[in-house]
């Protein structure tokens, strides 16, 4: 009895989301209704059915079945999510494409372009945005996401045609980097607002500036030498070994609406 109340709970919030969603797609134009349905998702509906999953697991035993049920009902709504805001921003053109293929690695990778559908409020603890391609397009988990100027995140979940891209600034992205005019070899950490780059040579160089861009290997699922972002400021000491660079991102997610998913040659698919 509890579950079937908490079901009908559920229900009812992924059918508010639709609603939202739809009511903002009714806004002057696309770029707009694109923007509504952020707001729309990354609000309350998402926070209600984040709300219930706590709940059935609290108070109603949350049991394996139940956190199952309800894990597939956030699926359907970010499905919704992004098949509405894919019909709202319509498709890449052509140009634009061109353009932001033209700073992926010159071999071994294919450029597949997509928009982006929603985003996640910039006070969330998680900083991800969701694309229009997916596994059908042969995304997968850990490939890499390029916006206008660089890196701009990586793909975390990926469903038949949408996939959730994790911003290279969510606190939970690491990665291998470097200075690119000197090479000293760091870690790249996201801080939900920016970026952090930590060498691992204390006495290394780094410099306000300095550009700071991914380490990658060959054949790896990150290329090398995509941008990260400019060191703004030099923190900590040599002496006590904590010198670290605050980093401004390469690409500005809060007016990021199209990208291409490096797709590794390997995976059969072309330019």
């Amino acid at each position: 009895m509890a579950w079937r109340s908490t079901r009908v709970v559920v229900g009812v919030v992924l059918a508010l989301a639709v609603v939202l969603i739809l009511v903002d797609m009714r806004g002057p134009g696309p770029a707009d209704a694109l923007r509504g349905v952020a707001g729309a998702v990354a609000g309350p509906p998402e926070r209600a059915l984040s709300w219930v999953r706590t709940q059935a697991t609290d108070r109603f035993g949350g049991s394996a079945a139940d956190r199952a049920r309800i894990a597939e009902l956030e699926q359907e709504l970010a499905s919704a999510r992004a098949q509405a805001g894919a019909a709202a921003a319509g498709t890449v053109a052509e140009a634009d494409s061109r353009e932001l293929a033209a700073q992926a690695p010159a071999a071994g990778y294919a450029a597949v372009p997509a928009r982006i559908v929603s985003v996640t409020a910039s006070q969330d603890p998680v900083r991800s945005v969701a694309i229009s391609a997916g596994s059908g397009e042969q995304v997968a988990a850990g490939y890499a996401v390029l916006g206008a100027g660089g890196l701009a995140g990586i793909v975390d979940v990926v469903s038949p045609h949408v996939s959730t891209v994790r911003l290279a600034i969510d606190p939970g992205t690491e990665l291998a980097a470097r200075v690119a005019s000197s090479g000293e070899l760091g870690i790249f950490r996201g801080t939900g607002a920016g970026g952090r780059f930590e060498p691992l040579d204390p006495l290394a160089a780094v410099s306000a500036g300095d550009l700071i861009v991914t380490l990658g290997v060959p054949g790896g699922q990150i290329p090398a030498d995509l941008p990260l972002g400019r060191v703004s400021a030099v923190t900590g000491s040599a002496a006590a070994l904590t010198r670290a660079a605050q980093v401004t991102p390469a690409v500005d997610d809060s007016t990021m609406d199209r990208v291409v998913v490096l797709v590794p040659d390997a995976q059969g698919v072309g330019p």
